[in-house]
């Protein structure tokens, strides 16, 4: 199982890759991706893994407050943090979540220093993939391996 773990984080990087650049450029992640890679791993983690599953928490937690203000965050974010979470589990996904604050945090007070003024919304997907690759990058490290 540790070999497929290792090629769906390689496949979630490139996915992760792929959706900042959309996010960025067109400010929208694509459903044509997400869906398909979401049911992919829903049946693989249920079938294999159903411990992978707990990972779907923070990006549940995330659809009620999209549900109570929808300008809080896109759609297309949960439906990442989903992806992330059945990808590496709940603790990695919640860390990469916290290294995305930090790293919002960071880019927000660059914004401000610079030109003065806040921008109205961000991209969240290349905060939230940074975070990934970090605490990915921490995972392998300190672990010995994924």
């Amino acid at each position: 199982m540790a070999t497929v773990n290792m090629l769906l984080i390689i496949c979630l990087i490139m996915l992760c890759c792929w959706f900042s650049y959309t996010d960025i450029t067109e400010r929208r992640i694509s459903n044509k991706l997400t869906y398909p890679a979401i049911l992919s791993l829903l049946v693989l983690r249920i079938g294999f893994s159903p411990e992978y599953l707990w990972g779907l928490v923070p990006g549940a937690v995330l659809f009620l407050v999209f549900m109570i203000n929808p300008r809080a965050h896109g759609a297309g974010d949960i439906k990442l943090i989903a992806l992330i979470g059945m990808s590496v589990g709940f603790e990695r996904t919640i860390s990469a979540l916290l290294m995305m604050c930090i790293f919002v945090y960071l880019y927000l007070g660059y914004t401000k220093l610079r030109s003065g003024k806040l921008p109205n919304s961000i991209p969240l997907s290349p905060f939230l993939s940074l975070g990934l690759f970090v605490v990915l990058q921490i995972s392998i490290k300190t672990i010995g391996g994924y």
